[in-house]
Order: structure tokens, then sequence, then C-alpha cells
């Protein structure tokens, strides 16, 4: 089952009124304090009074909002995501919400929950021993996709649209993804989502099939500088994988086998992994290399997503992968998983 847009994320919608766009939250609730979070910091508090509360102010920059009933957002007994935008956005709590409270009330809180209500619902009958598994394959392959496409082409007139064209952005090519923007109002296109969904876009166009690679440097188990260049420099080397993984990452855990099959077939033929983890761990990341056996090279910046070389190939899940063809400096495959790494290095190395 496609792993994207499970779970909804929220965020703001601006006004087009020339006044600076303001929300208001009313909520309904048994008692004590709710609070405000953006950035997962606490910005603003309620007191519940007669079974209400309310927040009010001015729609920030920074967009993602919780509210909840602790000041620890972790330890929260109700909390919500919520889209903070122009109205009245209603709050209230309730036993059938997942995490205890219901939002509703303004366009993208809406589309929000609508989504959240029908994507749990099937995942829950995915999940159901007595699914058939004829249906698992008809709502893995088609349902779930059907529903966030629906639900994508239905809110492109608010924040909620832009929300998931970010989630859908995993899957779509650089060029894809400008277009998609495209289909958004001008007003809409100047929303900070979409300054940084185009930025994104760029990056995934120049590492596209086709382009040359992006050199970098970045320390090696021993804390010694290598470069991608000198590796593909390096005569021995015909094809290299350029492979962003990490030791806590299941599905790059899953592709170890494919890659250490392809690395023992064809060292020897000039292929070589250059390894980038995005883990934060140093003793973790060096400890599955060594239980794995991961016998290629390895390098890490240690600053997990905030790694340089995942932002410059415009890597936002893992695995990742980009095959460079040495001779030309070119990137010739892209996104490669289990055997098909080894197959497309015995196609190459057969012309």
């Amino acid at each position: 089952m496609k792993k994207i847009l499970i779970w909804a994320v929220a965020t703001i919608l601006s006004s087009c009124s020339t006044d600076t766009p303001r929300y208001v939250i009313e909520g309904e609730a048994s008692g004590g304090t709710y609070y405000l979070f953006v950035d997962r910091q606490v910005v603003d508090s309620a007191v519940v009074e007669n079974g209400k509360f309310r927040f009010e102010g001015e729609i920030p920059a920074s967009p993602v909002c919780n509210v909840a009933n602790a000041a620890d957002l972790a330890n929260a007994s109700h909390r919500a995501l919520v889209i903070l935008e122009s109205g009245i956005i209603s709050i209230k709590e309730s036993t059938e919400a997942t995490d205890g409270l219901q939002v509703s009330g303004t366009p993208a809180n809406d589309a929000n929950a609508t989504y959240s209500a029908a994507a749990k619902a099937l995942r829950e009958e995915f999940r159901n021993p007595e699914t058939s598994e004829e249906r698992r394959k008809a709502i893995a392959e088609t349902e779930y996709d059907q529903l966030t496409r629906t639900t994508y082409e239905t809110n492109r007139t608010n924040y909620f649209g832009a929300i998931m064209l970010s989630r859908m952005s995993y899957e779509l090519s650089g060029q894809e993804i400008l277009d998609e923007i495209a289909k958004f109002s001008p007003e809409m296109q100047q929303l900070e989502i979409f300054a940084k969904l185009k930025a994104n876009a760029e990056k995934k166009i120049r590492t596209e099939v086709g382009n040359p690679y992006i050199n970098f440097s970045q320390p090696d188990k021993d804390g010694n500088e290598i470069s991608l260049q000198s590796v593909i420099e390096n005569p021995a080397n015909k094809y290299v994988l350029v492979d962003f993984w990490a030791s806590w990452c299941g599905p790059c855990m899953a592709e170890v086998p494919a890659l250490k099959a392809a690395y023992d077939a064809y060292k020897a033929k000039g292929f070589e992994i250059f390894g980038v983890s995005l883990d934060k761990d140093r003793e973790k990341w060096l400890n599955t290399i060594e239980n794995k056996k991961l016998n290629w090279l390895h390098v890490s910046d240690l600053k997990a997503w905030e790694n340089a070389a995942a932002a410059d190939y415009a890597v936002r899940s893992i695995p990742s992968n980009f095959l460079v063809e040495c001779a030309t400096g070119k990137i010739v495959a892209t996104q490669l998983r289990g055997d098909d790494v080894s197959a497309k290095i015995a196609e190459l190395l057969a012309q």
C-alpha cells in the first residue's frame, strides 16, 4: 500500500483580503486547559470555562498547528492537527476521533477530516484478517490512490490541496511537480509551500536521468573526506550507485540483499556503491555496516535529514538511489529496487 498521505498533515491557508488574515478556533471540552502549538512549541493557552475555550490571532507564516490538552504534546490525551485559515474552526472532544478531538468548520479542515476518515476506513479494512486477498489488492493498488487523487483534484482551492501535492511530490518528477503547481490559482502559488515545492522540483530536474551528477564530499567511516567525483573518476569504476539510506530505515534494510548480490556479482567488472547515510548516531551507522557486511564505500555527515548531499539530490524519502555512468558523468537510472539493480548493471555492461 502506498505510504504517502496515510497520515494527513495540516497547515495554513492565507486569505486574499488586503487585511491580515486571522483565524478563530472555538473549542468545546469537558474542562482543563488547552494549548496551541506551532512547530511543537506552545504559543498560546486557554482555560476551559463553561465547557468552552477559544484561540484567535493572525495566521502565522509557519502554519503547522497542534491543539492539545497538555503543555507536553507527547503526553496529551486529546490533541489534533489544525489548519489555520480564515474563518471559525471548530474543535470538539469526541470518543470517535483518533486522538480525542474532531476538527471542522473551514474548507481545508473539513477536507482534511473527510479524507482522514476515508483513508482510515480503507486501512482498517486492509488490516482486517477477514478481508479477502482480492479486496486487499484492490485497496492497495487502486482505491487508496484513487481516494488520494480525487481528494487532491477537488481541493485545489484550499490549502489541503497544497499539502496533498506536497505529499504526492515524492512520486512525481520535477516537471510533473511544476505542472501541478501551475494548476493552482496565482494567489495560492505565492504561498511559501509552493516556493519550497518549486525549489525541490528544480533540484529533482537536475538529478533526473540524462543530467550530470552533482559532486559532494562527506566523511567516511574513518573521518576522511571522500568526494563522489573521486569515486567516479577512479579508473576501476564504470558505474557508481549513489545510495541514500539509514540504519533505522526498514525499507533500506530490505534492499540490502539485492545490493549485496549486485555488488558481489559486478564489483570486479566496474560497479561501485557510494552509500550516503542519513543516520545521526555514528555508532548505529557503523554497527549496521559491519553487522550487515556492507562492503562498499560509505560516507555521512551524521545530520540525518539535514544531510547536505540529500538536499542536493532532492531526497525526501529513503531508500533513494542514482546510478552514474563514469565515462560520461551522467545519471543513467534512478530509484532502482531489488533485482533491478543487477539487471540494470548487466544491461549496461553488455552494451
